[in-house]
């Protein structure tokens, strides 16, 4: 697909162009749940941003494969910031960058997690103590009593849990 001059020039006009070692930063439309990706709308349809800036750049389509990030931004739409691999080239891009969750998701590395590794050992410590009941402890810290019991038996937070070590006879 050619695009007119009309639409080349309103792409360019929501870019900030820097200088050419600079990222190049899209100031339109973002997609919240792609990564922060920009969007370009052409008639009915919405491009990524980066994808029309390497194809203007590079006046070469990128087809099937992924426009890649040197700079390891999002945003940027500088040419010179992108260029082409395949699926598996993005991914171990990804990976090389450390934009790759790792297999060890628990606890603080979780992206869900409400309590630190900190808070799990002062509502172990609470509850053993037997200084505050569970639904106390669990409003102080913003969790279920029942999650505050399963914390104390190490059902959940298990890899922080340390059990008592046994006594010797």
């Amino acid at each position: 697909m050619t695009y007119d001059e009309k639409t080349i020039a309103r792409f360019w006009s929501k870019v900030d162009r820097r200088g050419p070692e600079e990222c190049w930063e899209w100031r339109g439309n973002r997609h919240a749940l792609r990564g922060g990706y920009g969007r370009f709308g052409i008639g009915k349809t919405v491009v990524f941003a980066h994808r029309l800036a390497y194809r203007l750049g590079h006046d070469s389509d990128p087809g099937e494969m992924c426009v890649l990030h040197r700079c390891d931004n999002p945003g940027c739409v500088n040419p010179g910031h992108l260029f082409l691999g395949t699926r598996t080239d993005n991914h171990l891009d990804k990976m090389a960058k450390g934009r790759q969750r790792s297999g060890d998701t628990r606890g603080e590395k979780s992206g869900t997690a409400k309590l630190t590794g900190d808070a799990v050992a002062e509502i172990r410590a609470l509850f053993m103590a037997r200084s505050m009941s569970a639904r106390a402890i669990g409003r102080r810290f913003g969790v279920s009593d029942t999650h505050v019991a399963k914390i104390a038996r190490g059902e959940v937070w298990a890899h922080t849990f340390q059990k008592e070590p046994h006594a010797r006879t």
